[in-house]
């Protein structure tokens, strides 16, 4: 029996989420509850959002990933779809049944093979309620491909008199990776504290760990990170955040997910950055850097509108 890799979830959008349509659409009847979404007959519940596509493009250009599946966990009187986007073309590549009846499953699965001889951009998942309600938790993209490489990831922060900030942060980190079998084990947190007055609430054998350090500003703290980082000898990635950050738990899923499939080991990810205050705006999504130039960084995607659909589902580099 073969076993099957976590690639990244299907979040949904909570009541008192900020901005729910960079995770989920809807059309019809839909009610999101605590743990899930309630579909009406004639709604419709779909992931062709920011937070909700599968970037087929870049997991093929990528890594070593060729066959893809969906775990949707969902049932009533529906259907779960698995639409694929090439450009301003898209078709519907998978369809189930929902299970439904007393005792019956709570989630189908859809298969995506040969994802390294398409030429499709993104997939998204799409859910239909017909002829009566439908609920829905969640899923998970998986594959059951082999990973290429054992990643052990450790976060580096640096802070100074942000203990607000830094302590949520953290503890999101320690809550996803405790709740988690792919991360439990694999994922620590190493803290700089540029202030040397941060304190933590975390169990004793969380996977944490916090550096005394002088005030030595953002690239002292990082750098001493890293050395730390390195004495010990256990990471096989590095990956360095801010300490005044509003963090999606789901991009450490995703970037582990992506490290472990790499056609190239010495791969780097660079994370995309949105406001704070308007959680729909893409600040960056890296630079590009212009010689001689007055502004040498140049942002990509500065000031995308995040929520808008062609935005969401085009092909990522």
């Amino acid at each position: 029996m073969q076993l099957s890799n976590l690639v990244q979830r299907l979040v949904l959008p909570t009541p008192t989420t900020p901005e729910p349509l960079l995770y989920a659409r809807t059309s019809g009847d839909v009610r999101m509850v605590d743990n899930g979404a309630v579909l009406s007959d004639g709604g419709t519940l779909s992931f062709d959002t920011t937070f909700g596509v599968l970037a087929a493009g870049r997991w093929r250009r990528v890594s070593h990933v060729n066959n893809l599946g969906v775990s949707v966990r969902a049932s009533g009187v529906g259907i779960a779809e698995v639409v694929a986007v090439n450009g301003k073309k898209e078709m519907v590549v998978a369809t189930a049944q929902l299970p439904r009846g007393e005792g019956s499953p709570t989630s189908v699965v859809l298969n995506v093979p040969d994802l390294q001889t398409s030429t499709d951009g993104t997939y998204y998942v799409r859910v239909s309620a017909i002829g009566g309600e439908v609920c829905m938790t969640g899923g998970e993209w998986f594959t059951e491909d082999a990973p290429r490489h054992e990643v052990r990831l450790s976060l580096s922060i640096t802070t100074f008199n942000r203990q607000e900030y830094v302590r949520k942060t953290v503890h999101n980190v320690l809550d996803l990776v405790r709740n988690s079998d792919a991360l439990n084990g694999k994922v620590r947190v190493l803290v700089v504290d540029n202030a040397q007055n941060v304190t933590f609430d975390a169990a004793s054998d969380a996977p944490l760990t916090v550096i005394p350090n002088g005030n030595l500003g953002g690239a002292g703290g990082f750098a001493r990170g890293l050395i730390e980082l390195r004495k010990l000898g256990w990471a096989t990635h590095v990956l360095f955040m801010d300490d005044d950050i509003t963090l999606e738990p789901e991009a450490i899923v995703r970037t582990m997910s992506l490290f472990a499939y790499a056609k190239d080991a010495r791969l780097c990810v660079h994370g995309a950055m949105l406001s704070e205050e308007r959680p729909w705006l893409q600040f960056e999504a890296g630079s590009q850097y212009s010689w001689r130039s007055i502004y040498p960084l140049q942002a990509l995607g500065r000031e995308d509108d995040m929520r808008e659909r062609s935005v969401a589902v085009q092909d990522a580099p």
